[in-house]
Parts: structure tokens; C-alpha cells; sequence
């Protein structure tokens, strides 16, 4: 009760003191979910912070939740793990207390997807703590000139299948999200099929002479067990990257980025590794349904099927 009521207190003062212009008004934004999420979440912040306001991230899903829908796989915050140049300033609590509580914006994708980007006209003080589309063309290029591969981000195991990869004439990433998203979400729909993979590795192997596919996913066992098999690929056309679990999303992410094509799921892990290694002859395959249609304006050469 006690603690209460101080929080209330300070957050009183800070109003106050913010009305009054001693203290500078900011945008804090939410960061939660994996890797990829929290890339998204930075990118916005930054848009923020180009127009010269102060921008705060709030991290505390990582400390009262951390973990996927379904509470099994580890969500941890891993953004300046996988690009540590990066900058940012951690929102402390009294500031995630206030702003949460009287300044909370939605988002323009949190309850219905539409296509309305008026929350980029809003100004401090305000608190980001939904689900945000942004347009296409502002999209990309604060991607790219955030987000490069570092070196030295790879241990030893990772960075010896990089290397492997590298050396391949046609390499191809295939991300399996599965965890939360092996049934019909609202965010993302319903998940790929079987038949979608196997169409996809069949388009590969149709399009050049010998491609390698190296699979990742949150269910390594089930990809190794279930789709390979069902897929009847050998063991000289694949290999499952099965060393980093969903503590280390991070170094897939790596990894798939090196890869010279890529097979997307649901989620944007084979995506964003698409985007970080971008050239003319990428080839990015997606699920065909109007969720990823989107997907279409931020990578060359999509196929859908």
C-alpha cells in the first residue's frame, strides 16, 4: 500500500513538473516479443528522434513477462546483442508508470489493420504501446540505415556455419515458425502448410542447379521428424540449424541474413534476414495470403505461394 501511494505521489510531481516545462516531454515506446519486434519498435522510436524529440524505451515486458503466447519459449531482449552499436535510453519505471497511465496511444494495428499513419503527426508527451504500420517507403529506408550485421556477434559454433553457408553457391534460409504460431493467430492468420514448404523447396530446386536449404525454427525436432521427412529431402541437400534456441533468435537471424535466398513463415525472422542482406538476385518465397501481400513493397523479387 505504501508503495502505492509513493508511486502516486511521484507521479503527481512529474506531471507537474512536466506541465510546467521543467521537465522535457518524451515519446516512450514499448518494446516486447523477440528480436525482430524489437527492431520494429527501435526503427519507430527513431523516427521519432529524427523530428528532435526525446524518445525512451520501456523494457519491462522483458522483466513481468518474457516469454512467447503460450509461456514456453524465452523472449529475451537481445536488440543490443545482435547490433550493439546501437543507442537508446532505457525509460525508468516512474516514467513508464506515468506515461502508460495518462498518455497511452493504441496504435493503428493493434485492434483493426489499417492502413492510417496519423499516429507519426503526434507529439510528446506520449506512450507507444501497441501495434504500429508504418508506409512502405519510410519503412525501408530506416531499415537499412539502422540495421547491419556486425562482426563478432557470432560465437565460434555459429560462426563456423556462417562460414559454411558463405561458401555455398546457392544457399537457402528456410524459417519454420511454429511455438505460438502453429495455429491461426489474428496478427498473423493462419500458418504455412506442409504443402507450402513443399512447393517452395520444389520452386528452388526447379530454378537452380543445386541449392542447399538450411532450415531453422522454435521446433527443430519437429522440422527434423515431421517436414523433412515429409519434404524427402537427404541429408546432403539440408541441414537444421538446431544450436540456438529462442534465448538466441539473434544468431538465427544472423544466419539466415547470410543465406543467398530465402523461404519465409509466418513471423518476420526469415524476412528481416532477407532485408539485412538485400541484392538484385535474392529470391524471398512467402506464404500467398493478403497478410504477407504487404511484405511485396520492402522485398525484391517475392514469389507467393
Amino acid at each position: 500500500m505504501r508503495m502505492k501511494i509513493l508511486m502516486k505521489w511521484q507521479r503527481s510531481i512529474y506531471k507537474r513538473l512536466l506541465k510546467y516545462g521543467v521537465i522535457s516531454p518524451k515519446v516512450v515506446l514499448l518494446l516486447d516479443g523477440g528480436v525482430c519486434s524489437q527492431m520494429y519498435q527501435y526503427l519507430l522510436g527513431h523516427l521519432y528522434k529524427e523530428r528532435g524529440y526525446k524518445v525512451a524505451y520501456d523494457l519491462s515486458f522483458y522483466d513481468e513477462w518474457g516469454l512467447d503466447k503460450d509461456y514456453r519459449f524465452v523472449r529475451n531482449f537481445d536488440l543490443l546483442k545482435a547490433f550493439p552499436y546501437l543507442k537508446m535510453q532505457k525509460a525508468s519505471q516512474l516514467e513508464v508508470s506515468m506515461y502508460k497511465q495518462k498518455y497511452y496511444y493504441v496504435g493503428n494495428n493493434t485492434t483493426a489493420r489499417i492502413a492510417d499513419f496519423s499516429f507519426l503527426e503526434k507529439t510528446p508527451p506520449i506512450y507507444l504501446g501497441g501495434y504500429y504500420l508504418l508506409p512502405p517507403e519510410i519503412y525501408l529506408s530506416a531499415f537499412r540505415s539502422l540495421f547491419k550485421l556486425s562482426p563478432n556477434v557470432l560465437d565460434d559454433e555459429n560462426l563456423r556455419i556462417c562460414n559454411e553457408i558463405d561458401s555455398r553457391t546457392c544457399s537457402v534460409a528456410v524459417h519454420v515458425r511454429r511455438g505460438d504460431l502453429k495455429v491461426e493467430q489474428y496478427d498473423y492468420g493462419m500458418p504455412p502448410t506442409m504443402e507450402y514448404f513443399k512447393n517452395a523447396v520444389a520452386f528452388f530446386k526447379g530454378k537452380f542447379e543445386t541449392p542447399f536449404f538450411y532450415f531453422f525454427s522454435d521446433e527443430s525436432d519437429w522440422v527434423a521428424n515431421e517436414l523433412i521427412p515429409y519434404l524427402q529431402m537427404l541429408d546432403e541437400e539440408c541441414k537444421v540449424v538446431n544450436i540456438n534456441g529462442s534465448d538466441r533468435g539473434y544468431m538465427d537471424l544472423y544466419l539466415i541474413a547470410h543465406c543467398k535466398h530465402q523461404i519465409a513463415s509466418k513471423g518476420t525472422l526469415g524476412k528481416y534476414g532477407a532485408l539485412l542482406k538485400d541484392n538484385p538476385e535474392k529470391i524471398v518465397v512467402l506464404c500467398d495470403d493478403q497478410l504477407e501481400y504487404r511484405w511485396k513493397a520492402l522485398l525484391q523479387n517475392t514469389v507467393f505461394l
